[in-house]
């Protein structure tokens, strides 16, 4: 036996895919597809992040290729195992025959940087939301949507003058069991619409009502957004930041009244006082405000209000090609694949 031909066992092809595909996904932050959020987009993401597998002898993927339909009376099923739940989520997916491709490329047509940008956050969120649901129905790759999907639509929000951060839903097994089932309740909602009554329908609605106290996958999307200029005042210098989104101008000018307050007023709580006014500046960022700062029931509630900026309408995001920081390291891979 060759090198070459040397056996991995299943543990240890598991860890090098999780090592070449987060590779790959960084790759792709770093630089990111050109294209227009179509079919071919989605294809050429896939394709991206598991195109080192097939030389090594991975099976059951094959790179940028959507998943050939599915026989006639079989459905494309999951039962799933969580994380901290004894209980097990139940969720079918599409047949991808010619009529699902079909409704691909009109589920695609929300995918509109120029559309999606003009929204305000709530409403970036929920339409992201719907989009993935759908997509996810659609499953439209035999192996490896989920992470296809993440980066799909991170890019795409990110085009659209949002961060989406799905690293929040991968802290714990309780975080990613809200996102597991929060993705499969809106998927089985979905293929209920599609499937005939029968036993696979009822396993759905019985698992759908069995976590219906759990959060709902446009609420995680809510906690997940936030403009692009939210990141860039959280993660960029000063001039950085303003070079990209101008907008910011109010925020920090009110940033620059609250040092000098406390350096006048309160040196003794300085470095806490602007940290809290720092902190308050970016949760209205994070919701989408470019003007209104007010501080209210703080210890800068007296300093004065800073003049307007001339920016952009409040509440809206301003698409930018980046935000100029790149990440460090390969996202981590417990999110289901």
């Amino acid at each position: 036996m060759s090198e070459n031909d040397t056996i991995l066992t299943r543990e240890a092809k598991q860890e090098l895919e999780t090592a070449l595909t987060s590779s790959r996904i960084v790759e792709l932050q770093e630089n990111p597809v050109k294209g227009s959020f179509d079919a071919a987009h989605l294809k050429e993401i896939h394709r991206r992040i598991f195109q080192d597998l097939p030389a090594l002898g991975i099976d059951g993927i094959s790179p940028g290729e959507f998943r050939s339909s599915t026989d006639s009376g079989h459905v494309h099923k999951k039962t799933r195992n969580l994380c901290e739940l004894s209980a097990q989520s139940y969720v079918c997916y599409s047949w991808m025959d010619k009529s699902v491709r079909a409704n691909l490329d009109k589920v695609l047509e929300a995918a509109k940087p120029t559309q999606l940008s003009k929204l305000k956050k709530e409403d970036f969120a929920k339409s992201m939301g719907d989009l993935y649901a759908q997509l996810d129905y659609i499953h439209p790759f035999k192996e490896g949507n989920s992470r296809t999907l993440r980066e799909f639509t991170r890019q795409l929000a990110k085009d659209s003058g949002y961060e989406i951060d799905w690293q929040r839903h991968n802290k714990n097994g309780k975080s990613r069991d809200d996102l597991y089932l929060a993705r499969d309740r809106a998927v089985g909602n979905i293929a209920l619409q599609h499937l005939p009554y029968c036993n696979i329908s009822v396993r759905i609605e019985e698992s759908i009502a069995r976590f219906k106290e759990r959060s709902d996958l446009q609420d995680l999307m809510k906690e997940s957004v936030r403009p692009n200029r939210a990141a860039a005042f959280e993660k960029l210098p000063k001039k950085d930041a303003l070079r990209e989104h101008p907008e910011l101008g109010a925020a920090y000018d009110l940033l620059r009244l609250a040092e000098k307050y406390y350096a006048e007023k309160s040196p003794d709580k300085r470095d806490a006082g602007i940290q809290n006014v720092k902190q308050h500046i970016q949760n209205r960022l994070n919701e989408g405000e470019t003007q209104n700062f007010r501080l209210e029931k703080q210890g800068a509630e007296k300093m004065p209000a800073p003049t307007p900026a001339k920016t952009s309408e409040p509440s809206k995001s301003t698409p930018t090609p980046t935000i100029g920081a790149k990440p460090k390291e390969a996202p981590e891979p417990d999110i289901e694949r």
